[in-house]
C-alpha cells in the first residue's frame, strides 16, 4: 500500500478536508491509481497526506457508501470491484432505463442539443491530444446533461449513485478503443440520433451506446 501511494498526488487542502480527501482518494479509484483489491489503511493514508486519520476515516466511509470501497471485519478498508456481470447485468441498464426517460426532453431542448453538441467538439479536440481524463470527464458531462434535461431529482440522484462504480470500469475499458478518436465519434452519432431520430431510434442508439459497446469493449484485451 506504502508503495502505491508514493508517486500520488496530494491534492487535499486544510478546509474542508474530509471531502477533499474523499474527491482525491475517488479519483484516484476510478482512475486506476488504487487497483481494485488494494488495502487502504487509514494511518498510511493519513501520513501520506499530511492529516490525521479521522477525516481519512471520514472519507473512507463516505466512499463505502459511494460502493467504492468495501469494509472487511477485522481486516480493514479495501478499494471495491466491480465484476463484467454486475457492469452489465446491474450498473448499465439502471443508467440506461435513466437516459432513455430524459432523453425524449433533451430532444426537445435546443439549449440542451447545443450544449451536447459543444461537448463533442471538446471531445474531439481531447482526442487529437490523446487527454483520456478529459475524454473520460467530457463522456460523463455529456450524459449528465442528458440526464438533468428531465428536471427530475430522484433520476438525477438514482443515475450519480451507480456512476461511480461504472467509472470505475469505463475509465478502464477506454482505453480499449482502436483510437481516442472513436470515444467522440460514438458520442457523434448519438447525438445525431437524439436529433433526428423518433423515440424508438433514440431509445435503441443509446442502448447500443451504453451497453452494447462496453460488452464488445469487455471483450478486447487489455492494451499493454
Amino acid at each position: 500500500m506504502t508503495e502505491a501511494l508514493k508517486p500520488l498526488p496530494v491534492v487535499p487542502l486544510p478546509a474542508s478536508r474530509r471531502h477533499q480527501i474523499a474527491d482525491w482518494l475517488r479519483e484516484q479509484i476510478v482512475k486506476g491509481g488504487l487497483a481494485p483489491g488494494a488495502q487502504l489503511k487509514q494511518d498510511v493514508l493519513a501520513a501520506h497526506l499530511s492529516t490525521s486519520p479521522g477525516p481519512v476515516r471520514e472519507a473512507l466511509r463516505q466512499l463505502e457508501s459511494e460502493g467504492l470501497v468495501h469494509h472487511i471485519p477485522n481486516r480493514g478498508a479495501f478499494v471495491a470491484t466491480v465484476s463484467a456481470d454486475e457492469l452489465l447485468g446491474v450498473l448499465l441498464p439502471v443508467r440506461l432505463s435513466i437516459e432513455q426517460f430524459a432523453v425524449e426532453k433533451a430532444s426537445a431542448d435546443p439549449a440542451v442539443l447545443s450544449e451536447l453538441q459543444r461537448l463533442v467538439a471538446l471531445m474531439d479536440d481531447a482526442a487529437t491530444r490523446d487527454d483520456l481524463d478529459l475524454l473520460n470527464e467530457l463522456d460523463v458531462l455529456f450524459h449528465e446533461t442528458i440526464v438533468k434535461s428531465a428536471h427530475s431529482e430522484h433520476a438525477m440522484q438514482l443515475w450519480a449513485s451507480v456512476q461511480p462504480r461504472i467509472r470505475m470500469q469505463i475509465h478502464r475499458l477506454a482505453r480499449r478503443h482502436e483510437s481516442m478518436s472513436a470515444i467522440p465519434e460514438e458520442h457523434r452519432a448519438l447525438l445525431h440520433a437524439i436529433k433526428t431520430g423518433g423515440p424508438e431510434v433514440r431509445r435503441s442508439t443509446l442502448h447500443d451506446h451504453i451497453v452494447t459497446s462496453a460488452r464488445e469493449l469487455l471483450s478486447v484485451a487489455e492494451p499493454d
